[in-house]
């Protein structure tokens, strides 16, 4: 009997998505093998007050621009196009439904896995999804009662906070972007007003 496909959901604003996020999906990948990884841009995260600061449709677009070499990733417009607030029980039950036949991963950094159980209909995710966790701040991740999970060893220095306050004082070259990604958003101004 051949494995199941591994599909894993990486959510976030991606406000914008930089390197971090593209080496945290490769070594996802690797690790655990999957056949493919769907990048989910939310409208706007319950877990954060601010809004942000490109545009949905911008942020796809970056996101496109940053995954379009990667055949094993796919951007989804699901969230942005659904109602809010939306949350991760829902999606995880979109892509369960689109992918019945599928082992489904979400990948999240181990300051939202130690607060898993606050999140909304923890029960339903705990059904649904294996939880690929990464290190935050040097710590490692731990075991959950009632949880799957699998941890990664990753580890990188981007922030999107920081990027957006550099590309704001700034409009000189990030290590931290895909080149074409720093272009668009540089021909696009998305950042400049920012305080």
């Amino acid at each position: 009997m051949p494995d199941k496909t591994k599909i894993a959901i990486l959510g976030g604003n991606f406000d914008p998505v930089h390197l971090g996020h593209m080496g945290l999906a490769e070594e996802s990948k690797s690790s655990i093998g999957l056949d493919r990884i769907i990048f989910l841009p939310c409208l706007k995260s319950p877990h954060k007050a601010n809004v942000p600061s490109a545009s949905p449709e911008q942020r796809l677009e970056i996101l496109r621009i940053a995954t379009e070499e990667h055949e094993w990733i796919d951007v989804s417009r699901w969230e942005i196009d659904g109602p809010s607030p939306s949350y991760s029980w829902m999606a995880a039950e979109h892509f369960k439904d689109k992918f019945p036949e599928a082992e489904i991963f979400w990948i999240i950094g181990n300051d939202q896995w130690q607060k898993i159980e606050t999140w909304a209909e923890p029960e339903k995710l705990a059904k649904i999804l294996t939880f690929i966790v990464f290190p935050r701040e040097d710590e490692t991740p731990t075991l959950k009662a009632n949880f799957r999970s699998v941890f990664i060893d990753y580890h990188h220095e981007a922030s999107s906070t920081a990027i957006r306050k550099n590309l704001a004082s700034n409009s000189t070259s990030s290590s931290l972007l895909n080149p074409q990604v720093k272009e668009f958003i540089d021909e696009n101004r998305i950042y400049q007003s920012d305080n």
